[in-house]
């Protein structure tokens, strides 16, 4: 009797808008995905708005109930050209308001954390395990596609997995279980010395990933609408290629299509020519005084406009910029912020426009070096901290970490209105940079050409209070966050614009129709765009 296929297990908490390519002989059972599926399931989200609609119901409940409906409405839809940031955006919700009532941890879209201790700490993972049912049917599942005889190999690259992974080993057993991927090759000694996972083998091997192929169909704008189908250099299709997601240099090819989410520093090491295969691309960076010196996370400099010039003008680049780097005042940070906006001294009038992905509080790694880009640094890791990925530091001319807190906050609440940032730090965020709104809903706006958001969703509250003058119908918005109420005569007005229809709008008075479209363009619900 043959021994069955070994089990390639992807436990939640991964980026489900790509897919591990299994090994030949191994079968692939992505609990991420199906986790994500429970989780954003429109009846699940609509059930919970259910429950939270109530007269009983608490300002944050109702405010909950509003979105918790906004994200079923976006998740419900189909079609071409669905599967883009709002989508994204409902999927966070979705995950944060399970997160929400978990005794354990707290869930967004690309991030876990723990009620009580950190990820970074083995014995408080341990303690969590014990206090969360949140992964139970996935364990379940794994249980029964595992047998009793089958090999297991668990991809492990993240802390966020770590609860799950935990569970995982439990339920099948360390005698017939490998570790694999990038956190548990970076962490091998640690793993080891946890009672769970004491036993286990752990293996210094990570599987390639794509980009599954509903969220590839634009990582270019001739692929825009063509799930699946990558553009080469020329803009022509090449019908099933994948698209390869790298997050590391060595992932990014000349032989074939890839997006990437690399360090500044990182991008040194990138063939030359694999930048014409390249399709969409986010950089991290914690300093950039100028495109030919832009600082990574480790304080290594390197040069942008090298990498830039490299690139074909369509491809969608965007930098996530890192708050409170060694010696990086306040005046450098909105200096890189307008470089990057193309608005200073510097900035390209060729090749690709970047944009601003998000902004980040800096941490600097465990094993960075004595000084960052030239500035000294005392840092410090915390004993019990054998997971530890960061170091706790100081340095002169540098934020403190609740300055850095302060900074994005104020920075967030001044630009979050206009500024598309990513959702996450998901392969997925990178190839919907272009996507922006929904094209079959313009608006007769003068100015320009703006259009209704799709992450804005109306939505109304039947029982709850939300804002203190009883129930009403809203404009949900699942990128700013914010919630506001409409007339009751705009209300049909406003939901047939949310679904691209205009003709109750035409037939509003000029006076009306003008401050209910700047409403809801300083609401963010329509944004203007030029190109």
């Amino acid at each position: 009797m043959s021994e069955p296929a070994e089990l390639l297990i992807v436990p939640p908490l991964t980026d489900f808008t790509t897919s591990v390519v299994a090994p030949q002989g191994a079968e692939l059972l992505d609990l991420g995905a199906h986790f994500v599926q429970r989780i954003a399931e429109p009846a699940r989200l609509e059930e919970t708005a259910a429950r939270l609609d109530t007269r009983e119901a608490d300002r944050p409940q109702a405010l909950h109930a509003l979105f918790a409906a906004a994200a079923a409405a976006v998740l419900r839809r189909q079609g071409p050209g669905t599967h883009d940031r709002a989508r994204l955006r409902a999927t966070g919700m979705a995950l944060r308001l399970v997160g929400d009532t978990d005794p354990a941890l707290a869930l967004s879209l690309d991030d876990l954390e723990l009620r009580d201790g950190t990820t970074e700490s083995g014995a408080a993972v341990t303690t969590a395990i014990a206090h969360t049912k949140l992964f139970t049917p996935e364990t379940e599942l794994a249980r029964q596609c595992a047998g009793e005889r089958r090999a297991v190999r668990i991809v492990v690259d993240g802390d966020q997995q770590l609860l799950a992974v935990v569970g995982l080993v439990q339920a099948l057993g360390v005698h017939r279980t490998t570790l694999c991927g990038r956190f548990a090759a970076q962490h091998e000694q640690a793993l080891c010395a946890l009672e769970a996972t004491r036993d286990v083998r752990i293996a210094d091997w990570r599987p390639d990933r794509i980009v599954r192929p509903e969220w590839a169909g634009s990582a270019s704008p001739g692929g825009a609408g063509r799930p699946g189908h990558a553009v080469s250099p020329e803009g022509a299709a090449r019908p099933g290629r994948p698209v390869r997601w790298a997050t590391e240099p060595q992932e990014a090819t000349p032989d074939g299509p890839w997006i990437g989410w690399l360090d500044a520093a990182d991008t040194a090491a990138v063939p030359a020519a694999a930048w014409r295969t390249c399709e969409g691309l986010t950089l991290t960076v914690a300093r950039l005084d100028s495109w030919e010196a832009a600082t990574g996370m480790y304080g290594t400099r390197a040069d942008l406009s090298a990498v830039l010039d490299r690139l074909r003008e369509e491809v969608p680049v965007a930098f996530e910029l890192l708050v409170g780097a060694p010696g990086v005042d306040t005046t450098t940070l909105y200096g890189a912020m307008h470089r990057i906006a193309g608005n200073a001294a510097g900035s390209r009038a060729t090749g690709p426009r970047p944009v601003l992905a998000g902004l980040r509080p800096f941490r600097l790694p465990r094993d960075a070096g004595p000084t960052w880009d030239g500035v000294p640094v005392r840092a410090t890791v915390r004993p019990d901290y054998d997971l530890a990925r960061w170091a706790e530091f100081t340095a002169p001319g540098t934020h403190t970490p609740q300055q850095r807190l302060d900074t994005i906050h104020a920075l967030l609440a001044d630009l979050a209105r206009n500024t598309d940032f990513f959702p996450g730090r998901l392969a997925g965020a990178v190839t919907t940079a272009r996507q922006g709104a929904r094209a079959e809903a313009p608006v007769g706006l003068s100015g320009g050409y703006p259009l209704w958001d799709s992450s804005a969703q109306v939505v109304r509250a039947a029982e709850a209070d939300v804002d203190g003058h009883g129930p009403g119908t809203f404009v949900a918005h699942l990128r700013t966050g914010a919630a506001f109420r409409l007339h009751p005569r705009l209300a049909r007005v406003v939901s047939a614009l949310a679904d691209g229809r205009d003709e109750q709008l035409a037939r509003l008075p000029e006076a009306t129709r003008t401050k209910l479209l700047d409403q809801l363009a300083r609401a963010g619900a329509l944004r203007r765009y030029d190109t």
